[in-house]
């Protein structure tokens, strides 16, 4: 499969999922987006493993790439929490999901970081005045401010007065606090290798942290925008398609190379 081919693969998926959430009953349209969105976090998982697995042990890029994997199974595991639900207390229920979405959001800034560093570790030189860089990862904290801010002061609200034990919540906007802004060194990384093959991993990356920004940032409009959620869930799924597809061009490269 070409590397266009793989980098369309998200567009033709969520166009999919969308068109059958559509059709589905409305008393089952909810039940058949969340399987969707597991589906996305799966093929996710796969795709950032299989680009892991394409590199011998100790490696650099192993090491990122095996990051980002580790968030998405600790993301489908905060979501296979919801099948033992009856038989957790309600305290054990969201801190178990708490914890769960904390140490993946831990992995996936932790990962994308070490990807985003992997050509400066090799020496290659990012494009453009370092101040255009830096202004750029400014631009990124202050979106990440913007979208995830308003709903952890939310999140923090509710679990200060005891209204809501959503610890799963709180843990997910700290993280998109952490992980958004490094959407800036990944697209530079993207723009440094644009001339060959190796662009399309970060490129299709990039894609997918971009799409977690406007799923963020979606849910912070009122909740009187219902139409715009289903949307949110769309991006949610277009983000595990990218993810998918930017690891299984990272393992297309690594082959072609060999």
């Amino acid at each position: 499969m070409t590397y266009r081919r793989l980098a369309l693969f998200p567009f033709v998926f969520v166009a999919l999922t969308a068109t059958l959430a559509a059709l589905a009953p409305p008393h089952l349209r909810g039940s058949v987006t969340q399987w969707e969105v597991d589906l996305s976090k799966v093929i996710g998982l796969v795709g950032m493993a299989s680009a892991a697995l394409a590199f011998d042990r100790g490696d650099y890029l192993r090491r990122g790439w095996g990051l980002c994997a580790a968030c998405y199974l600790l993301l489908l595991g905060r979501d296979a929490v919801l099948l033992g639900a009856a038989s957790l207390t309600p305290l054990t229920f969201h801190v178990a999901r708490g914890v769960l979405v904390a140490v993946g959001n831990t992995c996936v800034v932790a990962g994308v970081w070490t990807l985003a560093r992997a050509w400066s570790v090799a020496g290659l030189e990012h494009p453009g005045p370092r101040s255009a860089r830096a202004a750029a990862v400014a631009v990124a904290v202050l979106a990440a401010v913007v979208f995830a801010g308003p709903t952890l002061l939310v999140d923090v609200r509710d679990l200060v007065d005891g209204s809501d034990l959503r610890l799963d919540g709180l843990a997910s906007d700290l993280g998109d606090i952490l992980a958004l802004p490094v959407i800036a060194p990944v697209a530079f990384t993207a723009l440094a290798v644009r001339e060959g093959t190796l662009r399309w991993p970060w490129a299709l990356l990039t894609s997918s942290l971009t799409a977690w920004l406007l799923y963020d940032a979606i849910y912070t409009v009122p909740d009187y925008f219902h139409a715009l959620r289903t949307v949110a869930e769309q991006l949610h799924i277009l983000a595990g398609a990218f993810a998918c597809v930017a690891g299984l061009s990272q393992r297309k490269a690594v082959t072609e190379e060999e």
